[in-house]
């Protein structure tokens, strides 16, 4: 195992944020993390917009993108300026059911770059299943954080069971999405 090459396959991030759009993922237990970055991205005038995505969490009932649209208004981003998805249980529904979304609300051609905001390690197959779904012509931007939950980064992931579980979880479930046709290689 060369965890070099592992590290720099999965953990991704770009300098530049700026975005039309921003598809904030929602994740099963750590979303306060992804809006507080949501929100750091808005107040600095990065990203405009946002769709907060993600559906019924199996593990509290609750809706994530109900919550991380309140989250993020509380904290000063204005309603109208947050579109909400609530129906996917997973990476490619949170892709295509965004997609719609901006088809539907700002319409396509006037995207031309979106912000992920994803979990440092979730951030590869982000970007390779937005590559798949979307057209060429949009480019793709990656805001990655590190979650307090899972506290590993690309310099240390292999040093712990949950960073080795998690990194190596995600090469399994991108080998996968390739076979199925649902990603494309960056």
């Amino acid at each position: 195992m060369n965890i070099s090459l592992i590290s720099d396959y999965i953990f991704i991030e770009d300098k530049d944020l700026k975005g039309d759009v921003g598809i904030v993922f929602g994740t099963w237990n750590v979303w306060k993390e992804s809006i507080d970055l949501a929100e750091k991205l808005f107040a600095k005038g990065v990203v405009p917009k946002f769709i907060v995505s993600g559906g019924k969490n199996p593990e509290s009932g609750l809706i994530e993108g109900d919550l991380m649209a309140s989250e993020l208004e509380r904290l000063g981003v204005p309603r109208r300026n947050i579109f909400v998805e609530n129906r996917s249980t997973n990476t490619l529904e949170n892709v295509l059911f965004s997609k719609h979304i901006i088809e539907n609300e700002l319409g396509i051609g006037n995207v031309k770059v979106i912000t992920a905001v994803v979990k440092n390690f979730h951030a590869r197959r982000v970007s390779m299943t937005l590559r798949k779904q979307f057209p060429e012509d949009i480019k793709f931007r990656i805001a990655a954080y590190e979650s307090l939950h899972f506290p590993f980064n690309r310099g240390n992931w292999h040093k712990t069971r949950a960073g080795k579980q998690h990194v190596m979880g995600e090469l399994i479930k991108i080998q996968k999405s390739l076979k199925k046709g649902d990603v494309a290689e960056i």
